[in-house]
């Protein structure tokens, strides 16, 4: 790919994102995106991205696939170390994605829109197929069943959403609040949290 094709496909992903986060993803549209990122129409978001789902796919994989890497490193030193607890488990969920709190490079937009998306019906189906592609997620759960009761399928699907859902949201909603809570004690009760929602039936009980 041409250098000059690069640079112009990274600003249009760049300011997707930007006004994604802050407009919200609903309500933006390809021509706002175009006259933002110094475009003359919507045609040349269609040439590099096809439509707006495949735009935002590529907004999200800017830092999916990263988080995606971390977590599948974390997990391969779980494995080597021959042992491994809950807690350990969660922080491997929970630590690359926080990280992006820190990330100057969209890390917070990302976090906000994938805290809308987790509320949008008309980005659902979008959502749901994201979903089935998060190998290392699935990939935890494996690793994770040991620690609790799966048999109730429908008490595992409730505490899947809510752990998504205290996960995201949670992170969104420390990017208003870090100045009056340090990250680690938050850090530590949103890894708690999790931890306490995946021992709810738990064979030890």
């Amino acid at each position: 790919m041409r250098k000059d094709t690069v640079a112009t496909r990274k600003r249009i992903i760049d300011t997707a994102e930007k006004l994604f986060a802050e407009k919200g993803v609903e309500v933006t549209s390809l021509l706002d995106i175009a006259r933002a990122s110094g475009q003359r129409n919507r045609s040349a978001l269609q040439y590099h991205f096809k439509n707006k789902e495949g735009l935002l796919h590529k907004v999200l994989d800017k830092h999916a696939v990263p988080i995606s890497e971390a977590r599948n490193t974390r997990l391969d030193q779980l494995e080597q170390a021959g042992g491994y607890g809950l807690h350990a488990l969660v922080e491997a969920l929970v630590g690359p994605m926080a990280d992006e709190l820190a990330n100057p490079d969209g890390g917070r937009e990302f976090i906000q829109i994938h805290s809308q998306l987790m509320t949008s019906e008309q980005y659902r189906g979008f959502r749901q197929q994201r979903d089935r592609e998060l190998v290392d997620v699935q990939r935890m759960q494996l690793m994770a069943a040991s620690f609790s009761d799966s048999s109730d399928h429908d008490a595992a699907r409730a505490r899947g959403i809510l752990i998504g859902c205290l996960l995201v949201h949670g992170l969104a909603s420390y990017i208003s609040q870090q100045d009056r809570l340090p990250r680690e004690a938050f850090m530590h009760a949103l890894t708690q949290g999790i931890v306490d929602l995946m021992q709810q039936g738990s064979r030890s009980r």
